[in-house]
């Protein structure tokens, strides 16, 4: 294999790589990380005797 093919296949698979991190490189907006702590904060799980775990969403 000639050196410069190599550093092209090289290359070729690193800007690939480049291209998928840089297409996943997102956040959730505030207002959807809000929501999701908002629910965190108001949902319940307790364990009763008889029916086993119980999930409760307190308001």
């Amino acid at each position: 294999m000639n050196y410069s093919t190599l550093f092209y296949c090289v290359n070729n698979i690193q800007r690939e790589v480049e291209k998928q991190s840089a297409e996943m490189d997102y956040e959730p907006s505030e207002r959807s990380v809000q929501n999701i702590l908002d629910f965190a904060r108001c949902y319940e799980t307790v364990e009763t005797e008889e029916t086993g775990y119980v999930e409760m969403i307190l308001n």
